[in-house]
């Protein structure tokens, strides 16, 4: 009889579902004596199992624990498992991993340094490997603290409230800082500032202010180590070193970057400007200041639509292209004394312009400037100038309206402005108002029209001068507009509506007209360039020392002509900052000026 696999162990079942129990005795003895013993099916086969099972585990727990830290969420603990093979449990299958990709890296993080980035992440594997999910967790959250502290410090480092070293102006620290007190710091502010350190080891000096010190005489930075004992006075030669935000009042390492006044422009007003071409000249008798200067002049006049300089003789003994030379009547005081033609430029000016006058040179230029070698000019500027006094007079009274098409001239302080059809009038007329002194007279080479006039017959100034030529001098009805002397802010219409300065003068600098002096105004204006108006300087200058000089300060706003520079590194700076070139985008750094004297 065949076996019947429908049957359970294939045994045979009698109709009436009975068992021989004798034969299933003997069957259950011999499969007894067949089968392995229990420990050897467990090593064999159950903890293979159980093996495989807690890889997996372990496997599928890391990958949790990794996507819950880039996702910044704890991953879940590893669960327990059991090896127990009699334990009859069904294996619980881990909910499926949601893979999202990782959050956007915040701007802190973003801005971290490669190295610091490496040193994070090294850090965190070697967490995760040796103190498990929870630690991993824990750096985590260090790791956002110190992403928060690193965005505090961007903040904190923007051009508006940079923490850094900086010289103040005047006085002692500005408001918000102190002074450095102790050597270690004293040497990281002069790496910051790019100063020289007077000596590596601090040292006692009962005269000077205690503290980190710059001499301004020398350059320098020292520390002197003598205790502060009542009251510590500091001056204009001894400045302390102050830590505080670098965009108070102050000189400091921060970068500057230039603001050209013709960007800043309304559209419509750099467009009338650039139609307008512009001629440039002095009269300069070179000595050792104008040639010193002549360089960095030269760039900025290079900028005009034509230039020349006008001398009678040329500079450093050398002949150039954009000199003219001009004949001088001779005059009581000597050639090589310091005095000579002192207040009387208009000696040299008068054959200057009868060479322009004759030859045509300035025909085909709108405005002609008669400026100074110790001048700053920007071209550029004096343009938008131009407009500026123009827009303004169109809005003045009927007189002064129908003045912008005749004969005009703009007096910015010592520097003067005609248009063409003032200079044809001075053309058509040149044969009376050319006319000088003769040798004869004290006045020898002054024009004759002053006479009887202010200065006659000791002096003949060009800012006592040309305002006299018109009024009451030259026929045609020219005008002239603006204030002759520099530093004069109070030039209106006659319905009041205010000109813009032509001339700033650094004889009202507050920080004084040495050279380190006319750096910090020059650097003050480069700050008021960017400001939108009065109210921003009221601001700027609310906690500090020059609260009462706010509008000297923002007159400097776009200001064509500042006097009384005194080195060609005030101009090289002034032209830097003020005027840059159009074609390059740079930042400008005290490296280069202040923080190199």
């Amino acid at each position: 009889m065949g076996r019947d696999a429908s049957q359970p162990n294939g045994r045979d079942a009698s109709p009436g579902g009975e068992v021989d129990i004798e034969e299933t005795e003997d069957r259950a003895r011999a499969a007894q004596s067949r089968r392995p013993k229990r420990c050897d099916a467990i090593s064999a086969r159950s903890v293979g199992c159980y093996l495989v099972s807690f890889c997996a585990t372990l496997y599928l727990a890391g990958i949790q624990t990794e996507v819950s830290v880039l996702n910044g969420v704890p991953g879940p603990p590893i669960p327990p498992t059991n090896v127990d093979s009699g334990a009859d449990t069904p294996q619980q299958t881990p909910p499926p991993l949601q893979l999202e990709s990782p959050a956007p890296e915040s701007p802190a993080r973003s801005e971290m340094s490669p190295e610091r980035l490496e040193a994070r992440e090294v850090k965190t594997t070697e967490t995760q490997a040796t103190e498990g999910p929870a630690a991993s967790v824990e750096m985590k959250s260090m790791d956002s603290q110190a992403e928060a502290t690193d965005l505090q410090t961007l903040t904190t480092s923007s051009p508006s409230s940079e923490i850094g070293y900086l010289l103040p102006r005047s006085g002692g620290c500005p408001k918000g800082a102190q002074q450095v007190d102790n050597f270690e710091e004293c040497l990281a502010a002069a790496e910051y500032l790019k100063k020289k350190m007077m000596s590596k080891t601090p040292f006692n000096a009962h005269t000077d202010p205690p503290g980190c010190i710059y001499r301004a005489t020398d350059r320098d930075i020292f520390f002197n180590s003598r205790e502060k004992g009542g009251e510590v006075v500091f001056s204009s030669e001894r400045k302390p070193v102050c830590k505080g935000k670098v965009d108070s009042v102050g000189a400091s390492g921060k970068l500057l970057k230039p603001v050209a006044a013709w960007d800043q422009a309304p559209e419509d007003v750099r467009e009338e400007a650039a139609k307008i071409r512009l001629f440039c000249f002095a009269w300069t008798p070179f000595r050792g200041g104008d040639e010193a200067v002549l360089s960095e002049v030269t760039k900025q006049y290079s900028k005009c639509d034509g230039h020349a300089f006008f001398s009678d003789r040329h500079p450093h003994g050398e002949e150039r292209n954009d000199v003219i030379i001009v004949k001088v009547p001779e005059q009581r005081v000597s050639r090589s004394d310091g005095m000579w033609l002192y207040h009387r430029n208009m000696v040299g000016l008068m054959p200057s312009w009868d060479h322009m006058l004759r030859t045509g040179l300035i025909d085909d230029y709108d405005w002609v400037i008669n400026s100074e070698l110790d001048h700053f000019m920007s071209p550029s500027r004096c343009r938008l100038a131009i407009v500026s006094y123009l827009r303004t007079l169109r809005k003045g009274m009927s007189p002064e309206q129908h003045s912008v098409n005749g004969p005009l001239m703009l007096m910015w302080g010592n520097a003067f402005v005609f248009n063409k059809k003032m200079i044809h009038l001075m053309r058509e007329q040149w044969k009376s108002l050319g006319t000088t002194e003769s040798a004869k007279s004290v006045a020898v080479g002054c024009p004759q029209f002053m006479r009887g006039r202010q200065e006659w017959p000791d002096h003949c100034s060009q800012d006592i001068v040309y305002p006299n030529l018109v009024s009451g001098v030259m026929r045609g009805g020219v005008v002239a507009y603006g204030r002759a002397g520099c530093g004069q802010a109070d030039a209106t219409t006659r319905n009041n509506i205010p000109f813009q300065l032509g001339c700033w003068e650094m004889q009202h600098n507050p920080y004084g007209m040495s050279e380190e002096g006319e750096i910090e105004a020059i650097t003050e204006f480069a700050h008021i360039q960017k400001l939108k108006d009065l109210n921003d300087a009221v601001k700027r200058y609310a906690s500090t020392d020059q609260a009462e000089n706010h509008k000297l300060w923002y007159s400097a706003k776009n200001v064509p002509v500042i006097h009384h520079i005194v080195s060609a590194e005030v101009h090289r700076i002034a032209r830097e900052l003020l005027d840059p070139e159009p074609e390059k985008v740079f930042s400008w750094t005290f490296d280069t000026a202040l923080f190199r004297l």
